[in-house]
């Protein structure tokens, strides 16, 4: 009862009450990308474009931009960046995680190299590394909203060709599709929903919200809109656990958001498994029974 009285004050709280509203948004946005990530089988695509953020981000810190300015170099950045992994994964003469490799390390080494040259600029390293959800501003939730909208409008336009291209390339481009240009909008919204996202979850831990609510999802779906309509519920439920047991336990919100999509990931396949081995034992047991 105490846990649960200081909770709720600290749910009175504005800040802890933006926290909610921004890491909702972001579960959503990062939910519906994620199916499209994961069955596109570039789910290393958010670990690329974390790391490229990162660079991005130290660009805009060592240029002297605040923060706001700061984010607006790393989008920047970030957008370049996600049009050049998806060019690398495109061509022939290069395999898709070498391209992700290519710009994580470029991202990253620059990152370091320039958060090192711009010392003094008040530059939080464990902000941009873990996220910091709890300080976020009305600022970044107006941001976020507008990526939201954009991306739904986007994936409702869009949808039937997005479907398809995510299935059967071959059989889309056949059919008159524009691959090409889907490949490249959908790494796009991905760059453009890794850098909202770092104020949540940090650049480590980005790639987790683009691909765990997918692969649970997918474990209990048995459509392409079932997955649609799961995975945005589970990355939900990650974010509003996660951020209790961070008030609770007073840990990390970012890693404790990703540590709780595990678990659910985990329960749900051990569950599965469960549920066959007894349903194999009972079709056993009722064999040598009769």
């Amino acid at each position: 009862m105490i846990i649960l009285d200081s909770l709720l004050n600290m749910l009175q709280q504005a800040f802890i009450q933006r926290a909610f509203i921004v890491g909702l948004i972001m579960a959503i946005l990062s939910s519906l990308l994620s199916v499209f990530i994961v069955l596109k089988k570039v789910s290393l695509i958010g670990d690329g474009l974390g790391h490229t953020a990162f660079g991005g981000l130290a660009l805009g810190y060592f240029l002297g931009f605040a923060a706001t300015g700061a984010t607006w170099v790393g989008a920047i950045v970030v957008v370049l960046g996600s049009l050049g992994i998806t060019k690398a994964i495109r061509s022939t003469r290069i395999s898709g995680d070498a391209a992700v490799a290519l710009f994580l390390q470029m991202g990253l080494a620059s990152g370091i190299v320039l958060l090192s040259l711009a010392r003094g600029y008040g530059v939080n390293l464990e902000s941009l590394l873990f996220g910091s959800i709890l300080v976020v501003t009305p600022e970044q939730i107006a941001i976020a909203l507008v990526v939201l909208f954009v991306t739904l409008a986007i994936v409702f336009a869009f949808y039937k060709e997005l479907v398809l291209v995510t299935f059967d390339e071959t059989q889309a481009r056949a059919a008159g599709v524009k691959t090409w240009f889907f490949d490249y909008l959908v790494s796009v919204l991905a760059g453009v929903t890794v850098i909202a996202s770092i104020p949540i979850v940090g650049v480590l831990l980005i790639s987790a919200l683009l691909v765990l609510p997918a692969i649970t999802s997918l474990q209990v779906s048995r459509s392409f809109k079932q997955t649609m309509i799961l995975s945005p519920m589970f990355g939900l439920v990650s974010v509003v656990l996660g951020l209790m047991l961070s008030i609770i336990l007073d840990t990390a919100s970012g890693a404790t958001i990703v540590v709780v999509g595990i678990a659910i990931l985990l329960f749900i396949v051990t569950s599965k498994k469960v549920t066959k081995w007894h349903a194999r034992w009972t079709c056993r047991l009722a064999s040598r029974l009769s």
